[in-house]
């Protein structure tokens, strides 16, 4: 007897690749029953399996190897038909030979009783014991080896990506080296500037190099979608079986590669929403009649790439979904009521499918809706920073396509500046940036909105969608500064303080302090160290519908005013005056600046115009009577009126403030809020 156990891992590697050829290749002749050469090609991968099990005594797998052979010679020889209930025993045989298999692998005995299923395969019956159902498989879809080796490959893969990390901080070091030469004297800035060049030439040559390996390992993680795909169509196949339908399964852009920690989280949405095409969306044969539509359904899995995405789409020529279903099913779960129901469009109508909790068995049975439900899929593709969306027309097809990233490891972002911090949004979801001027804001719908490009698109400040503000502040220009971001194919603009520009970074994970930071995908660190979280533009959006204040018009309008109004500079040496008067005066629409000392008044003035001057006498250095004079010797400032606001109450100090040029005099004594409005609105309105 030879021993085995020296070429257990060869039989295991040959075995599984041989059972994977004959169910796929079964399925093909299911299509196609005459075809000869493909039966003698099955023949050979049973005969294969056959002959290795036997010599490494593994009797049960020798056995039905054996038996799958002769049923496959006697179609070759036309003494028997390739129709679908031999397909069918066929692929019986095939499923019980994969846990015989499984089970030699795990050095088990035989999973189940081998000569009772022999018996019953060559009575014709397909034997219910011993086959496990394609939909209820293991769909890890890797093996322990190859994980073994993939926790390897991430912890590199982290590890280059603190390189490149490391790489962008000593690039900004660099920079700061070479500024470092302008204040040294002319030799020794010759040697930085020589040390410079040396050590930017040697970097250069690293980070190349760090790019490439980083590149290498990450097409060691990349695999092709047909590593999902390749058991989806016998699943298929036998749930439409089971539900008395015909079903086409194609799939094409199989060879598109995708980081495979994508396609693990991707392998339960696709499996999903395949069962979902299945039961809900292809039709029994009946209607499809009544439909005028072929008896046989397609479904279709699709992928190709754009740009620096993946986009895959599951379609199938079914019912479609009906969104006034959609509606009345969402009414009876309580999901939303009766009239918000009847305000939403077609289209937004059928998203109600995704919404936490929505089943209904005049949509999903027992087979589409044991998986995971339309909301978790939905989750599943935003964790990965993907898109979902729903197309559909009633008694045509239903298409959902899926955008996703080639990795998870890396990311091409847009980095912003909004209320003190970076953030960084997928650029998978950015449309564009751009700058709009504060008077072309309008409403609609209660909401602020921006044309653009012929469309209106809802304007919120990031800032106030992530809780960092409650008023948005307008920039000196006038001109807010916003990127658009798209989701289920509708336009959301964040304004921010700055658009930094897009980069790729790398994607670290936030922690268990902030894992359940909804409005977060993930985090990366910038060159300077400093981390920058990445948003979730989904949960964006979903703040957006839940309302957030806004506030721009408003704002534009109060500074206008204050325009018109007139600009006012409140000169005093007291905080607590400065902070009183300037509360005043902005209360009533007046643009107001403050100075600490009449130094400071003459040094704004020297960049600013201002239309009056409120100031205090008693200041330290340059008084207020002082201030006055110097004011009516610049030529800008002769008849700049002043108000001069004192606790000195002498008529003394009231003749001075007069000669010096002050147009008014305010007693701090007998101050009151009306005095001071009063006296400004005289002079300037």
């Amino acid at each position: 007897m030879t021993d085995s156990s020296r070429y257990l891992d060869i039989f295991l590697r040959e075995a599984g690749e041989q059972i994977a050829a004959l169910q796929k290749g079964l399925l093909e002749l299911e299509r196609d029953p005459g075809d000869r050469t493909r039966v003698r090609e099955l023949m050979r991968f049973a005969h294969t399996v056959k002959g290795s099990a036997r010599l490494l005594g593994y009797d049960g797998v020798g056995e039905l190897g054996s038996r799958l052979e002769d049923l496959l010679a006697e179609i070759a020889a036309g003494k028997r038909r390739a129709d679908a209930p031999t397909v069918d025993l066929l692929l019986a045989g095939t499923d019980a030979l994969a846990r015989l298999v499984d089970a030699v692998g795990r050095g088990e005995d035989s999973a189940f009783d081998v000569a009772g299923f022999l018996a019953a395969f060559d009575r014709g019956e397909v034997p219910a014991e011993g086959v496990a159902k394609s939909v209820e498989r293991d769909e890890a879809g890797f093996g322990d080896t190859v994980r073994a080796g993939v926790k390897t490959l991430d912890r590199l893969l982290n590890r280059l990506g603190e390189l490149l990390i490391a790489r962008s901080r000593i690039e900004e070091r660099l920079a700061a080296l070479k500024g470092m030469a302008a204040g040294l004297d002319d030799a020794a800035a010759t040697a930085l500037r020589q040390f410079h060049r040396d050590l930017e030439g040697e970097f250069r040559e690293v980070s190349a190099l760090a790019q490439e390996l980083h590149g290498d390992a990450m097409a060691l993680r990349m695999l092709p979608l047909s590593t999902l795909t390749g058991g989806f169509e016998r699943m298929v196949r036998d749930l439409a079986r089971e539900e008395g339908k015909e079903v086409e399964f194609r799939v094409t852009g199989s060879s598109v590669e995708l980081d495979r920690a994508l396609l693990e989280e991707l392998r339960p949405v696709l499996l999903h929403l395949l069962r979902n095409a299945v039961d809900h969306g292809i039709e029994p044969q009946n209607e499809r009649v009544l439909a005028g539509k072929p008896l046989r359904g397609t479904i279709t899995v699709s992928a190709c790439h754009e740009g620096n995405s993946v986009l895959i789409e599951v379609r199938d020529d079914g019912r479609g979904i009906d969104p006034v279903l959609v509606r009345e099913a969402a009414v009876r779960k309580g999901i939303v009521s009766k009239e918000e129901a009847e305000l939403l469009s077609d289209e937004e109508a059928r998203y109600l499918v995704m919404a936490p909790g929505f089943s209904t068995r005049d949509f999903i049975t027992d087979v589409s809706g044991r998986g995971v439900g339309m909301d978790v899929v939905r989750q599943n593709v935003e964790r990965v920073k993907g898109e979902f969306v729903l197309r559909s027309t009633p008694g045509s097809f239903t298409v959902v396509s899926l955008r996703l990233p080639l990795t998870l490891a890396l990311l091409d972002a847009m980095l912003v500046r909004s209320g003190g911090e970076t953030y960084a949004f997928p650029l998978s979801f950015v449309a564009e940036s751009f700058k709009v001027a504060a008077g072309d804001i309008a409403t609609a719908g209660g909401r602020e909105v921006v044309t653009l490009r012929g469309g209106t698109i809802p304007l919120v400040p990031l800032a106030s969608l992530l809780g960092e503000g409650e008023r948005p502040a307008l920039p000196p220009s006038g001109r807010i500064e916003a990127v658009v971001v798209r989701h289920r194919e509708q336009l959301l603009a964040c304004s921010v303080d700055r658009v930094i520009g897009s980069t790729e970074v790398v994607v670290k994970g936030v922690g268990e302090q902030l894992k359940e930071a909804s409005s977060l995908s993930g985090a990366t660190i910038l060159g300077d160290g400093t981390p920058a979280p990445i948003l979730s533009v989904p949960w964006l959006f979903s703040r957006a519908e839940r309302g957030v204040r806004t506030g721009f018009r408003q704002a534009a309008a109060e500074q206008q005013a204050a325009r018109t109004r007139g600009k006012i500079l409140v000169v005093d040496d007291s905080l607590t005056t400065r902070a009183m008067e300037q509360g005043i005066l902005v209360s009533r629409g007046y643009a107001t600046e403050v100075a600490i000392s009449g130094e400071d008044a003459l040094e704004k003035i020297r960049h600013q115009r201002f239309d009056l001057v409120v100031t205090d006498i008693q200041m330290p250095g340059i008084d207020g009577f002082e201030l006055t004079r110097r004011l009516r010797a610049i030529p800008d400032y002769r008849e700049v009126p002043v108000i001069v606001v004192s606790s000195l109450a002498k008529d003394e100090d009231k003749r001075q403030a007069m000669e010096a040029g002050a147009q008014a005099y305010i007693v701090k004594g007998n101050f009151e809020q009306g005095t001071l409005l009063d006296a400004v609105e005289a002079l300037i309105g």
